[in-house]
């Protein structure tokens, strides 16, 4: 089973800079700058909701400049 998520993601800083350690996370399918009540949007695939729960905390939430994440697991495809 694979688990696809929608990160929202608002930063504090270099949008360029975040969206391209995003970009470089191996888990990352896409990402997007965009306008609206959050500053990027990410899209990603894992093996599991553990996987998702480590890509969150451990690897988008660690990188400078991010300041808040809101996680939209996806139901159906």
């Amino acid at each position: 089973m694979t688990v696809t998520a929608f990160i929202m993601i608002n930063i504090d800083g270099n949008n360029r800079k975040v969206l391209e350690e995003i970009m470089a996370i191996e888990e990352t399918r896409e990402a997007y700058m965009v306008f609206g009540p959050f500053d990027i949007i990410a899209k990603a695939e894992f093996k599991s909701h553990e996987e998702l729960g480590r890509y969150v905390v451990e690897k988008i939430r660690s990188i400078e400049g991010v300041s808040d994440t809101q996680t939209n697991v996806c139901a159906a495809c």
